[in-house]
């Protein structure tokens, strides 16, 4: 059974004066109205309805109001003792995108619309970092491969460098034919017409942003599988989930402006600026309806998803201090994710609101996800990007 406590935060959080901006150990306000959080929910269905012009399954809606309903009883009467299955986390999890806490926010024309009902308080700092934001959501783009099952595509990808782009290496290996690590390089081949498109807004007029990817330029470690996770399958720490690719130029088209990343040698921030508690905010096109964590965006409007969204959050655990983690270079964050968010970017929203934290590479129902931390990762970044050993 699911820990009721982390939405018994985030609800308390999402309905204090503080609004969403309050650390995660600061208590939060007041637990709010089981009806006027429903109330958020319908209307945050009936903004996605405006946004992407479909009607939601009206079953599907009827379902998840009668479950979201239950769950709300169970989690606003019982406290800390109520036990919450599956059903309820879909439920929690719908309301906790919408009610201002941990939304999901559409980007259209490389922003969020602020007037979202989910947006909340969190409007008020992206409008700050407005312009910063803008040239972070310009370079990511999503993994594209029209051999993909489904939905067309792998994950998130997002600009480091002239025409490079960074992902998770189990992303590259979706879109790439027999794809292993061996002796610290990569061996496989691209599937055919696989390409990074850093288009795919809601509401999108603009041009075609697709390039096609040309090579791999290099991939992270592989972990020893004496450290493989003993509860996550697929997850070792001790392995770098990583890939940097090569784009090719495409006549008449400019490839995005690169998005600055940590640095681990930065002489006046000493690796220290992915801390717990750092505000964040994570860019990625979420959907997959493989996905193991809920979502009311697919379930609801189905054949409509993996479009470019932007959720923000915060770092929950630094590089250091997450379990299992043997290379200290593994942080957790609560921004709200799904799959597709793999390879995404991780961006620091209390200074600069531009600067790459992390890259995320996994998550769980009940807001677990881990992301490589930057500043513990740079000679790796470094040497694959210049062509050394992988």
């Amino acid at each position: 059974m699911t820990d009721s406590r982390t939405y018994l935060e985030l609800l308390a959080r999402g309905a204090t004066a503080g609004g969403p901006l309050e650390g995660a150990g600061s208590g939060g306000g007041a637990l709010p109205d089981r009806q006027a959080l429903l109330d958020r929910l319908r209307e945050e269905i009936a903004y996605v309805e405006r946004k992407v012009g479909v009607r939601a399954d009206p079953d599907e809606v009827r379902r998840l109001m009668s479950g979201t309903g239950e769950a709300l009883r169970k989690v606003l009467g019982g406290g800390a003792d109520a036990q919450l299955g599956p059903a309820d986390v879909l439920g929690l999890e719908a309301v906790v995108r919408a009610d201002g806490s941990r939304p999901v926010l559409f980007v259209e024309d490389d922003f969020v619309d602020l007037t979202a009902p989910s947006a909340g308080l969190w409007a008020a700092v992206l409008a700050r970092f407005e312009d910063q934001v803008r040239s972070v959501c310009a370079a990511v783009g999503r993994v594209d491969d029209p051999a993909a099952r489904g939905v067309g595509y792998c994950g998130t990808a997002w600009v480091v460098g002239e025409g490079l782009v960074v992902t998770n290496f189990h992303v590259l290996r979706a879109i790439a034919r027999g794809g292993e690590r061996r002796d610290g390089r990569f061996e496989g081949r691209l599937n055919t017409a696989v390409a990074v498109h850093f288009g795919h807004e809601v509401g999108e007029v603009r041009p075609e942003l697709r390039f096609p990817i040309r090579r791999v330029v290099g991939v992270g470690r592989q972990g020893e599988p004496r450290f493989e996770h003993p509860d996550l399958r697929g997850i070792n720490f001790d392995g770098l989930d990583l890939a940097l690719l090569e784009l090719e130029p495409v006549p008449g088209r400019s490839f995005p402006e690169p998005v600055r990343v940590a640095r681990g040698d930065d002489p006046l921030t000493r690796g220290g600026l992915a801390s717990a508690g750092r505000t964040i905010y994570l860019v990625g096109y979420p959907g997959d309806p493989t996905s193991t964590t809920p979502d009311l965006f697919v379930r609801l409007f189905a054949g409509v998803r993996s479009y470019k969204r932007l959720a923000p959050g915060q770092i929950m655990a630094a590089a250091g201090g997450v379990p299992l983690d043997p290379r200290g270079w593994v942080l957790t964050h609560d921004a709200s994710t799904l799959g597709g968010n793999s390879g995404s970017v991780l961006v620091d929203l209390d200074a600069d609101g531009r600067t790459a934290l992390g890259l995320h590479f996994a998550g769980q129902p009940d807001r677990q996800n881990w992301a490589h931390a930057l500043e513990r990762i740079t000679a790796d970044l470094d040497r694959l990007s210049h062509g050394g050993p992988r």
